[in-house]
Protein backbone atom coordinates (compact mmCIF):
# COMPACT_ATOMS: atom_id res chain seq x y z
CA UNK A 1 0.00 0.00 0.00
CA UNK A 2 1.36 3.44 -0.90
CA UNK A 3 2.08 6.07 1.73
CA UNK A 4 -0.71 8.22 0.32
CA UNK A 5 -3.28 5.40 0.54
CA UNK A 6 -2.12 4.51 4.05
CA UNK A 7 -2.53 8.12 5.14
CA UNK A 8 -6.02 8.34 3.60
CA UNK A 9 -7.03 5.14 5.40
CA UNK A 10 -5.75 6.57 8.69
CA UNK A 11 -7.59 9.84 8.01
CA UNK A 12 -10.85 8.00 7.30
CA UNK A 13 -10.56 5.78 10.37
CA UNK A 14 -9.83 8.74 12.63
CA UNK A 15 -12.82 10.65 11.32
CA UNK A 16 -15.47 8.00 10.57
CA UNK A 17 -14.99 4.69 12.37
CA UNK A 18 -12.68 1.83 13.19
CA UNK A 19 -9.97 3.96 14.74
CA UNK A 20 -7.52 1.72 16.58
CA UNK A 21 -7.73 3.62 19.86
CA UNK A 22 -11.52 3.76 20.20
CA UNK A 23 -14.28 6.04 18.92
CA UNK A 24 -13.51 8.15 15.86
CA UNK A 25 -14.53 11.81 15.77
CA UNK A 26 -17.95 11.20 14.18
CA UNK A 27 -18.63 8.40 16.64
CA UNK A 28 -18.08 10.79 19.55
CA UNK A 29 -20.65 13.16 18.04
CA UNK A 30 -23.40 10.58 17.51
CA UNK A 31 -26.44 11.57 19.55
CA UNK A 32 -25.05 14.95 20.63
CA UNK A 33 -27.89 17.46 20.89
CA UNK A 34 -27.52 21.22 20.48
CA UNK A 35 -27.90 21.62 24.26
CA UNK A 36 -25.16 19.06 24.93
CA UNK A 37 -22.92 20.62 22.30
CA UNK A 38 -23.29 24.09 23.84
CA UNK A 39 -22.93 23.04 27.48
CA UNK A 40 -19.75 24.12 29.25
CA UNK A 41 -19.33 20.90 31.21
CA UNK A 42 -16.03 21.95 32.81
CA UNK A 43 -15.07 25.44 33.90
CA UNK A 44 -12.39 26.76 31.56
CA UNK A 45 -12.84 23.96 29.02
CA UNK A 46 -14.20 24.29 25.53
CA UNK A 47 -17.67 23.05 24.67
CA UNK A 48 -18.28 20.23 22.21
CA UNK A 49 -19.61 22.83 19.77
CA UNK A 50 -16.46 24.93 20.06
CA UNK A 51 -14.33 21.85 19.42
CA UNK A 52 -16.35 20.84 16.35
CA UNK A 53 -15.99 24.30 14.81
CA UNK A 54 -12.30 24.39 15.75
CA UNK A 55 -11.59 21.07 14.01
CA UNK A 56 -13.54 22.23 10.96
CA UNK A 57 -11.43 25.39 10.81
CA UNK A 58 -8.18 23.45 11.03
CA UNK A 59 -9.27 20.96 8.38
CA UNK A 60 -9.74 23.94 6.06
CA UNK A 61 -6.47 25.59 7.13
CA UNK A 62 -4.42 22.45 6.53
CA UNK A 63 -6.17 21.79 3.21
CA UNK A 64 -5.38 25.34 2.10
CA UNK A 65 -1.72 24.91 3.10
CA UNK A 66 -1.51 21.65 1.17
CA UNK A 67 -2.87 23.48 -1.88
CA UNK A 68 -0.17 26.16 -1.58
CA UNK A 69 -2.12 28.75 0.38
CA UNK A 70 -1.00 30.61 3.46
CA UNK A 71 -4.19 31.22 5.44
CA UNK A 72 -3.95 33.70 8.28
CA UNK A 73 -5.03 31.98 11.50
CA UNK A 74 -6.95 34.53 13.54
CA UNK A 75 -8.54 33.88 16.94
CA UNK A 76 -11.95 34.01 15.24
CA UNK A 77 -10.90 31.35 12.71
CA UNK A 78 -9.19 29.18 15.33
CA UNK A 79 -12.26 29.09 17.60
CA UNK A 80 -15.26 30.58 15.79
CA UNK A 81 -17.98 32.17 17.87
CA UNK A 82 -20.67 29.65 18.76
CA UNK A 83 -24.14 30.60 17.56
CA UNK A 84 -27.31 30.36 19.60
CA UNK A 85 -27.77 26.63 20.30
CA UNK A 86 -30.55 25.67 17.91
CA UNK A 87 -31.00 22.44 15.99
CA UNK A 88 -30.45 24.30 12.71
CA UNK A 89 -27.23 25.91 13.91
CA UNK A 90 -25.91 22.58 15.22
CA UNK A 91 -26.70 20.89 11.88
CA UNK A 92 -24.84 23.73 10.15
CA UNK A 93 -21.74 23.18 12.31
CA UNK A 94 -21.84 19.42 11.70
CA UNK A 95 -22.26 20.06 7.95
CA UNK A 96 -19.30 22.46 8.05
CA UNK A 97 -17.22 19.77 9.76
CA UNK A 98 -18.21 17.23 7.09
CA UNK A 99 -17.46 19.64 4.26
CA UNK A 100 -14.09 20.60 5.73
CA UNK A 101 -13.25 16.91 6.14
CA UNK A 102 -14.02 16.24 2.48
CA UNK A 103 -11.84 19.22 1.52
CA UNK A 104 -8.99 18.05 3.78
CA UNK A 105 -9.23 14.49 2.44
CA UNK A 106 -9.24 15.70 -1.19
CA UNK A 107 -6.19 17.88 -0.53
CA UNK A 108 -4.34 14.93 1.02
CA UNK A 109 -5.32 12.66 -1.88
CA UNK A 110 -4.12 15.23 -4.42
CA UNK A 111 -0.85 16.06 -2.65
CA UNK A 112 2.21 14.63 -4.47
CA UNK A 113 3.57 11.60 -2.60
CA UNK A 114 7.13 12.56 -3.53
CA UNK A 115 6.78 15.80 -1.56
CA UNK A 116 5.42 14.30 1.68
CA UNK A 117 8.84 14.09 3.32
CA UNK A 118 10.00 17.53 2.20
CA UNK A 119 10.22 20.40 4.67
CA UNK A 120 7.43 22.93 4.32
CA UNK A 121 8.59 26.44 3.34
CA UNK A 122 9.17 28.65 6.36
CA UNK A 123 8.92 25.75 8.83
CA UNK A 124 11.06 22.97 10.27
CA UNK A 125 8.49 20.25 9.63
CA UNK A 126 7.52 18.15 6.63
CA UNK A 127 4.25 18.01 4.76
CA UNK A 128 3.74 14.56 6.24
CA UNK A 129 3.98 16.01 9.76
CA UNK A 130 1.35 18.61 8.84
CA UNK A 131 -1.06 15.97 7.52
CA UNK A 132 -0.53 13.51 10.34
CA UNK A 133 -0.64 16.35 12.83
CA UNK A 134 -4.15 17.29 11.70
CA UNK A 135 -5.27 13.67 11.95
CA UNK A 136 -3.83 13.52 15.48
CA UNK A 137 -5.46 16.86 16.25
CA UNK A 138 -8.86 15.43 15.32
CA UNK A 139 -8.32 12.43 17.57
CA UNK A 140 -7.15 14.62 20.45
CA UNK A 141 -10.39 16.58 20.28
CA UNK A 142 -12.44 13.40 19.81
CA UNK A 143 -11.00 12.28 23.15
CA UNK A 144 -11.95 15.60 24.73
CA UNK A 145 -15.48 15.27 23.37
CA UNK A 146 -15.74 11.74 24.79
CA UNK A 147 -14.65 13.02 28.20
CA UNK A 148 -17.03 15.99 28.09
CA UNK A 149 -19.87 13.60 27.27
CA UNK A 150 -18.91 11.36 30.16
CA UNK A 151 -18.87 14.40 32.44
CA UNK A 152 -22.44 15.15 31.33
CA UNK A 153 -23.52 11.59 32.04
CA UNK A 154 -23.89 10.98 28.28
CA UNK A 155 -21.03 8.56 27.62
CA UNK A 156 -20.65 7.07 24.16
CA UNK A 157 -22.52 3.79 23.87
Amino acid sequence: MSESKRTLELLDRAYRAQAWHGPALLETLKGVTPAMAAKRALKGAHTIWELVDHVASWNAIVAARLAGGQPQVTPELNFPRTPKPTAAAWRKSIARLASSQRTFRAAVAKFPTAQLGRIRPGTKTSWNVLIHGQIQHQLYHAGQIAMLRRGMGKAIQ
